[in-house]
């Protein structure tokens, strides 16, 4: 930084600085996150809150979750589909006799930029946790899942299983499969919480969905 840079920089928070103080002391109103403690309820709000924010539901069971998925894709008919790497799904669908390519998110983003933002259609992506409150997927990214997986390409596809749904983001901190990865003392780095399709406003507030990212978010609700 330059002394004349310095200077500039000095100036400006001497201003701000000397600006004066108003204190604001109005208390702050009695607010609770929604909780409940029974799942037909926790469902229930995740999937209006999901709805309303234009997600697709698809209700299946453990035990047809693959054939419906495999229909899914078929009467979609995309051109590819990227999972993420160890996806448990992978090699039953890559068998399934899908017109499909089922490619793996195994490489660099450098690397892999061209194909990732201009020719992949659909991701896939197994979902830990979901929060009902807000009707929200929570994703913690990595080598395994990254970030740009459920970011990039225009359609994402979501699993996700009812007893994983929580009431609210407290409750998430407290699920298994946050304490085991070490979260509870070490919070992960990035934490990608997705409560439908990309949405965006301009000026006027007139609401936009895809502008820069999924056009379509599809849970696969996996009803035990």
């Amino acid at each position: 930084m330059t002394n004349q840079s310095a200077q500039a920089r000095s100036a400006i928070f001497a201003k701000l600085n000397a600006a004066p103080r108003h204190v604001v002391d109005t208390p702050l109103p009695d607010w609770q996150a929604w909780q409940d403690n029974e799942l037909t309820n926790r469902v229930e709000r995740f999937l209006s809150c999901m709805t309303a924010a234009h997600t697709e539901i698809v209700s299946v069971t453990e035990r047809n979750l693959e054939e419906q998925l495999v229909a899914f894709l078929r009467d979609n008919a995309f051109d590819n589909l990227l999972l993420g790497r160890d996806n448990p799904l992978a090699e039953s669908l890559r068998v399934a006799d899908l017109a499909c390519d089922v490619k793996t998110y195994d490489q660099p983003i450098d690397g892999n930029k061209v194909t990732l933002f201009n020719h992949i259609e659909a991701s896939l992506s197994i979902i830990p946790a979901a929060i009902a409150d807000t009707g929200t997927l929570a994703i913690v990214t990595g080598e395994k899942e990254p970030r740009a997986l459920s970011l990039v390409p225009p359609t994402h596809i979501a699993i996700l299983r009812e007893c994983d749904i929580v009431s609210n983001f407290n409750d998430l901190m407290a699920t298994p499969w946050w304490i085991q990865a070490g979260w509870d003392t070490q919070p992960p780095t990035n934490l990608l919480l997705i409560s439908g399709p990309s949405k965006t406003a301009d000026i006027q507030q007139t609401l936009a969905y895809g502008a820069h990212g999924p056009k379509r978010l599809i849970v696969f609700m996996v009803k035990e």
